[in-house]
């Protein structure tokens, strides 16, 4: 299996690719007193062709890694992630605490990785109790691992598969918001379009508020809104929609919303005529 290699925690491209067992053998053979910042990092979950942007993933690699910090007994977590079936690999970090990978299924979403990880870290936490702290920032499915050293690296050739998932929250149904007060045909239509959009929101909502923007600004500027009424109604449901004021959304609202008026304005310089 080929991972993506970056050259250090700075990193936003990526420098290659590099074989799981050769991170093995790297980590089993190559004693390192390199600062953190400039050790060799390594994206387990996910492979992308551009970056470590959520939105650049092109696959899942069907595991799991797993940072336990703050190890009071190092030894036992090793030793427990050894006696896990789906262990694939588990090692100390430079920092004496405790690596693992899991096995899951291979997955097609980011939300399947999630609920995947949350099941996955509950059934962990169960285990570890107070030998350790499971740090949740691997969640990330394009979370950089830095190569540590660890001779006595424990690989498991013939790992079982985490089958555990949490169901899917039923999608809430975003808040009904009413622009009835606008009374101009082509105003009207583009607001209806608009809603459309933002009902459909319901995972990776950046790139597309982003996108959602940039059409508004332009319909704008080919006179089919009025600017100040377009960018009034891309807040209002950017604030309205469930999913980008949850906890599961990759951005704030103030992101969100700072970065809908910066694409709207720039739409506003590019007319966009319907066809």
């Amino acid at each position: 299996m080929d991972l993506n290699i970056y050259k250090n925690k700075h990193s936003k491209e990526f420098d290659g690719t590099i074989e799981l067992n050769k991170v093995f053998s790297l980590i089993k053979t190559k004693a390192s007193d390199l600062p953190k910042a400039d050790r060799l990092g390594v994206v387990y979950a996910s492979k992308s062709k551009k970056g470590r942007k959520h939105e650049d993933i092109v696959s899942y690699n069907g595991m799991v890694f797993i940072d336990v910090d703050e190890c009071k007994e190092p030894k036992k977590v090793k030793e427990l992630f050894i006696e896990i079936d789906c262990t694939i690999a588990t090692w100390y970090s430079t920092s004496g605490n405790v690596h693992a990978l899991i096995k899951i299924p291979v997955c097609k979403t980011k939300d399947e990785f999630k609920r995947r990880y949350e099941l996955l870290t509950s059934d962990l936490r169960d285990e570890i109790g107070d030998w350790g702290k499971l740090d949740s920032i691997t969640i990330n499915p394009t979370q950089l691992a830095f190569i540590s050293h660890d001779t006595e690296l424990f690989v498991n050739e013939v790992p079982t598969t985490y089958e555990g998932i949490y169901l899917p929250n039923k999608p809430k149904q975003n808040r009904t918001i009413s622009f009835d007060f606008y009374n101009d045909a082509s105003t009207k239509w583009c607001i209806s379009k608009a809603q459309d959009w933002f009902n459909d929101i319901l995972d990776n909502g950046y790139p597309q508020v982003l996108r959602y923007a940039i059409t508004l600004g332009g319909w704008s500027a080919a006179g089919y809104i009025e600017s100040n009424n377009a960018l009034d109604v891309l807040l209002a449901l950017i604030k309205h929609n469930n999913y980008l004021n949850s906890t599961q959304s990759s951005g704030s609202l103030e992101t969100y919303l700072k970065a809908a008026t910066s694409s709207f304005n720039e739409g506003l310089k590019h007319p966009l005529h319907w066809h």
